[in-house]
């Protein structure tokens, strides 16, 4: 696929099937010698030739996004995978997207070579699914492995690469662009800021061992682990979490299309004995709980080895604030630990205020970051 991009500057062609327009860099605002250097590399549609570069160039920003992740306080080993340091590790990763319907790449080349690269694929998720919820209908998704540039490379070239790919996205009707970055590497973030895109997501990671600073046993309160004759509780706190979500300043939308999706979603979790709930009780009214999956929400790049990924954590908001957060958090992690988990990893919404005070005050590291841009849709009928 990708193979109809030529080299003329501006023409638009096609990438996978996706419009592409192919430019050259120039820098806005930028010094002559970073638009000489930009002069010097050709944008062109990825193909399955420059594999091989493209891996190489994940693997080494892989060993740098590790030096800059995490450490464990006990043994100061970096929390993320070392394995994918090795470029054939890696490069299975990007030959999925080559062959997806509606996916689109681009690479930058130097005297031939691979300096950068960008791949996409289309999320088009039915508003009957649970995934709605996470992604706006007709996204483009650039994940966390499908984009790189060589440590030499100034993080603008991202610009031009977006800039290669984007025109076409919105000729589709594809408006919600959405990009996974790393949080160590501010260069590529600033980049990408600079392009309207905005925080929407947190992947955030603690060690299971680190203690919860002032959890307690709040009075009359008792945890225990639920099974599927309690999915009525859980869903309750399923749409009591999603209605949070609802409110300013986050404004996620809640599609009731989607109850069913998730009410199955939850009965196969709690059906499976990996992934644990947990629920606060007291007075046998049900507060809040933390519920763990097995399933693979982050690349395998930010996946630490002995991890458990928390899919839900609420509590009902008459009773935030009283300890019963930290009363979960705190057992739910001495199960992680006795199950052998070293690490835990969660996802929240930058724009929820209280989970990230919460999360971020309970000993949750940034690893990672989902920057998101809507672009004007009036741009199809009032643009060039």
């Amino acid at each position: 696929p990708a193979a109809g991009l030529s080299s003329t500057t501006g023409k638009i062609l096609a990438v996978s099937g996706i419009p592409c327009v192919v430019r050259y860099g120039v820098i806005p605002g930028g010094d002559s010698a970073t638009m000489g250097d930009a002069m010097a590399r050709t944008i062109t549609a990825f193909e399955e030739r420059h594999l091989e570069g493209a891996a190489r160039l994940l693997a080494a920003r892989h060993a740098r996004d590790r030096a800059r992740a995490p450490t464990g306080a006990r043994l100061g080993e970096p929390a993320l995978p070392s394995a994918f340091e090795a470029s054939e590790a890696v490069r299975p990763m990007l030959e999925r997207p080559l062959h997806e319907q509606e996916s689109a790449g681009v690479v930058a080349l130097r005297d031939g070579e691979p300096v950068g690269f960008l791949l996409a694929s289309a999320i088009l998720p039915s508003p009957r699914h649970y995934l709605g919820h996470f992604f706006p209908p007709r996204s483009m998704y650039v994940p966390y492995q499908a984009h790189a540039l060589a440590p030499d490379e100034d993080a603008s070239l991202y610009r031009e690469l977006y800039g290669a790919l984007a025109e076409g996205w919105v000729r589709r009707g594809f408006f919600n662009h959405a990009i996974n970055v790393p949080h160590g590497d501010a260069e590529a973030r600033e980049a990408w800021h600079s392009l309207g895109f905005g925080r929407q997501l947190t992947y955030a990671l603690r060690e299971v061992a680190h203690p919860v600073a002032g959890a307690g046993q709040p009075s009359g309160l008792s945890i225990h682990r639920a099974g599927p004759e309690e999915i009525e509780v859980v869903a309750a706190l399923n749409d009591a979490l999603w209605e949070h979500h609802t409110r300013p300043p986050t404004f996620v939308p809640d599609p009731r299309e989607a109850a069913a999706s998730w009410r199955e979603l939850s009965l196969e979790l709690l059906a499976d004995p990996a992934n644990a709930h947990f629920i606060a009780y007291r007075d046998g009214e049900p507060l809040g709980m933390n519920t763990f999956t097995t399933k693979d929400f982050a690349s395998p790049l930010q996946a630490p080895e002995a991890c458990v990924y928390l899919f839900q954590g609420v509590v009902y908001p008459h009773e935030r604030g009283g300890g019963v957060g930290r009363a979960l958090l705190a057992h739910s992690m001495g199960w992680a630990q006795e199950q052998g988990y070293r690490w835990c990893a969660l996802h929240f919404y930058a724009a929820n205020l209280s989970a990230a005070a919460f999360w971020l005050g309970n000993g949750f590291r940034p690893l990672e970051h989902r920057l998101h841009r809507h672009i004007d849709e009036r741009i199809v009928w009032a643009g060039a």
